[in-house]
């Protein structure tokens, strides 16, 4: 009995060890939004070809979430793919891949003139 748990222990620690996450290929600096008059919560899976270590070409940026302004959303992804031409990668040939989230809060609102006294 001692052996089988001996073995069980032995086969989770390696399940463990095969599920961490690998040094990721490029370091993305944040992506830098400006001037967009759109609030909410957008989400951009973006898809990049890297070679010798830089990014020669972008494969695609997806939305995956609907309902973002047009004006808005080509910010973020030009937003987006100047943050990957910016990145530092891992020599070598990959393709690389990464999720970029934008949480877009809502400014506050003015006081109405009619509640202003």
């Amino acid at each position: 009995m001692k052996d089988v748990l001996t073995g069980l222990a032995a086969l989770l620690l390696a399940m463990s060890a095969q599920a961490q996450e690998a040094a990721p290929i490029c370091k993305v600096p944040q992506p830098k939004v400006s001037n967009v008059e759109w609030r909410g919560h957008a989400a951009y899976q973006a898809k990049a070809q890297v070679k010798d270590g830089r990014i020669v070409g972008m494969v695609e940026i997806t939305s995956l979430k609907g309902g973002v302004d047009r004006r808005a959303q080509r910010r973020l992804t030009q937003a987006i793919d100047a943050a990957l031409r910016r990145a530092s990668c891992q020599p070598g040939e990959h393709v690389f891949e990464q999720r970029f989230d934008f949480d877009l809060p809502v400014s506050p609102a003015a006081p109405a003139a009619s509640q202003a006294r």
